[in-house]
């Protein structure tokens, strides 16, 4: 065996200064969120399902309104409580984003132009990274900016919040077992049917924004070493930590803006609407509005599951009950931006009517 072949030559290592330092701060992003925050958090929340929330759209309060506060001073405080519940899984979806976007920049990867199987690997990435719907459109946005797939980009962001093993189990154990099969079979069969059929559909008459990329068949796959190995890591370093603060930022900037206007409508919405006259009785077009809100509100990660067992212990009716399970973090008006903005705007409005309609019809069942 030669010497080439059987030892490392570190001297080569400048010729995979980009991989490493990409694969450095993904282990750094994946560590720091997972570990200190995201999975703690969750398991703290599974803890405490069934517990009375202080909002639909959040879990803890940082400012608290009293009950005869007057309407404006209710909705900041409710804006100011949902941006806090939010603050670190969004930040994460830039982060995780912008390194997707620097990452296709560099190692643009052949996915292949199977939709469904497109849509399942989304699917199957999004099951351990634990960010909700809300937080998941910065990711996407990064991959479909980086030339990905919107299919992929999707798959991610309806499995991420759902499929995750802790809110799967908080699931079950909260709801009953119908519940959860139909909620779980409806997901699937998004991911799996609707999204890649649609997109599939779509493309008929006119492609979509992300999918015309210069050459999908030409992508390449990572290159073990580039030909260039006399580069300076200080270089690389440089060069490539000004392309990822540049993707953070072109991801911030509307980001902001979406979460600001986001909080106040929502916070507004749970406000203005009288919930509990509203919940007191379940027909088809009290159900129809509540889906209506129910679909259009931003929360956090696991909030559909303690919100809908603290409504089934507190005996309200299973329709209403299923609805939210079905439709609350499942989506929201902020994938839906970014679908209007970014991809299609008939891609935003038909998803957002099948949760709408997913939930209204699984209210009525049960």
């Amino acid at each position: 065996m030669s010497s080439v072949s059987s030892t490392f030559n570190v001297s080569r290592i400048a010729c995979h200064y980009r991989p490493l330092i990409l694969i450095a701060a993904a282990v750094v992003l994946f560590g720091t969120f997972w570990f200190a925050s995201r999975y703690p958090q969750l398991i703290s929340k599974s803890k405490h399902v069934g517990d009375a929330l202080p909002s639909m759209a959040y879990s803890s309060e940082v400012l608290h309104a009293a009950q005869d506060a007057p309407a404006w001073r209710k909705i900041i405080v409710g804006a100011v409580n949902w941006l806090d519940g939010m603050k670190i899984g969004m930040s994460f979806g830039v982060l995780l984003g912008a390194l997707l976007h620097t990452f296709l920049r560099y190692y643009p990867l052949k996915i292949g132009k199977n939709l469904y199987l497109n849509s399942l690997k989304g699917a199957l990435v999004g099951v351990p990274m634990g960010v909700c719907a809300n937080c998941a459109v910065p990711t996407a946005c990064g991959v479909t900016r980086g030339n990905g797939r919107i299919e992929v980009a999707l798959g991610f962001l309806f499995s991420s919040p759902n499929f995750n093993p802790v809110v799967v189990m908080m699931t079950f154990m909260a709801l009953p077992w119908a519940m959860g099969v139909t909620k779980y079979a409806i997901i699937l069969l998004t991911i799996l049917v609707v999204v890649p059929f649609t997109i599939s559909w779509l493309e008929r008459s006119k492609p979509l924004k992300t999918l015309t990329t210069e050459n999908v068949d030409a992508a390449c796959s990572i290159p073990i070493a580039p030909a260039d190995c006399t580069e300076r890591f200080g270089d690389v370093f440089k060069e490539m930590s000004r392309d990822f603060a540049k993707n953070v930022w072109m991801l911030l900037k509307p980001t902001i803006t979406i979460m600001l206007l986001a909080s106040l409508v929502s916070s507004a919405m749970l406000t203005l609407i009288p919930w509990t006259a509203l919940l007191s009785e379940a027909t088809p077009a009290r159900m129809f509005l509540v889906g209506l809100v129910s679909v259009f509100m931003p929360v956090p990660i696991a909030l559909d599951v303690m919100f809908a067992a603290q409504l089934h212990q507190q005996g309200v009716a299973d329709g209403y009950v299923m609805l939210f399970a079905m439709t609350l973090g499942t989506y929201s008006i902020i994938p839906s931006i970014y679908l209007w903005r970014e991809v299609s705007r008939p891609l935003a409005a038909i998803l957002f009517a099948f949760f709408l309609i997913a939930g209204f019809i699984t209210g009525l069942l049960f």
